[in-house]
């Protein structure tokens, strides 16, 4: 079956291509329906990283409709809604042939334009990094997509406080309309000194740093309490930085590293995602705030590189 791919041409331009795909027998043909703009793809449009030569596929936070499914397949038709989640590029076009064994089924109540399982289930991987105990002060440094989704799922009557740090009001607003119990505009506030008031002198349990700027990993440091309190790293840096280890040194911290090498399980942490997008744990649809044809994915790139006023998520659909 003959179907349109977007690749990067070269770095910072975008062309497409006439792709020709069948399923073998323990694959299923996706008609794509979505997917995500993810800032570590970032990486690639500008040329810092490149896997495969050019041109280069991009797009791994899709999910779709199974379109066809090959002879031994047992687990899926065609109709089914499904997530799908595999080491590889190729997203950003209007079908894609994967493994079975790399999809989960996506409850009929959920609209596969926005059920983005790949980013959750780096969520789910953080989580399981930050391992928040009953009565915990957590704080989420960064009120992004992936900090919305950690504060969706952390939300609730566990924890002794949940709070959010951004320099975007409403970004906070969003936060607390999903949980957060407490946001700080650390442009408006000193964070470390409302985080010692919110807490009664206790400081974070645990901080998860979404930001990407990494000199607010030394920030950071600052919201946690003595005694193996847990910073943990979500985002992905652009640029190096440098740390103060002597401070995290002084308080005994803990660093996780909570990036995909990091899981116990990439697989089932997938797996647990989409159960998370079907019980709507994970609300996808508040945070995409721009959404692009295919035929505009240069556009999108752009958008995502310089982020406009109130984007926070952007999708690729079909034409």
């Amino acid at each position: 079956m003959k179907y349109t791919i977007a690749c990067l041409a070269e770095a910072g331009r975008f062309d497409f291509y006439e792709a020709d795909d069948e399923p073998g027998p323990r694959q299923v043909m996706i008609n794509i329906k979505g997917c995500g703009l993810c800032n570590w793809e970032l990486n690639f449009f500008d040329g810092s990283l490149n896997y495969m030569g050019y041109p280069h596929k991009l797009g791994h936070e899709y999910s779709g409709v199974v379109h066809s499914v090959g002879a031994d397949v047992t687990s899926l038709k065609a109709g089914d809604k499904v997530s799908a989640f595999e080491h590889g590029f190729g997203g950003f076009a209007q079908y894609r042939v994967v493994d079975e064994a790399s999809c989960e089924i996506l409850a009929d109540h959920i609209d596969p334009k926005y059920a983005m399982g790949e980013p959750q289930k780096c969520i789910v991987t953080v989580l399981r990094a930050a391992a928040p105990e009953t009565g915990d002060f957590g704080v989420m440094l960064g009120a992004g997509p992936m900090g919305l989704w950690c504060i969706q799922s952390l939300s609730g009557k566990t924890l002794s406080a949940l709070i959010a740090i951004d320099i975007d009001d409403e970004k906070l607003k969003m936060a607390k309309r999903f949980g957060a119990t407490h946001t700080i505009n650390s442009l408006k506030e000193d964070a470390a000194a409302r985080i010692r008031e919110i807490s009664g002198g206790h400081m974070a349990d645990f901080v998860i740093e979404g930001t990407g700027l990494p000199a607010l990993l030394n920030e950071a440091q600052n919201y946690l309490r003595a005694g193996r309190g847990r910073l943990i790293l979500m985002s992905s840096h652009h640029d190096a930085g440098e740390f103060d280890f002597r401070r995290a040194i002084d308080l005994g911290l803990e660093i996780r590293v909570a990036h995909p090498p990091y899981s116990r399980n990439e697989r089932d942490d997938f797996r647990r995602a989409v159960h998370l997008i079907n019980n709507n744990t994970f609300v996808n649809e508040p945070l995409v705030t721009h959404e692009y044809k295919l035929s505009n994915i240069q556009r999108a790139f752009e958008d995502l590189q310089s982020k406009p006023q109130g984007f926070i998520k952007g999708i690729v659909v079909p034409d």
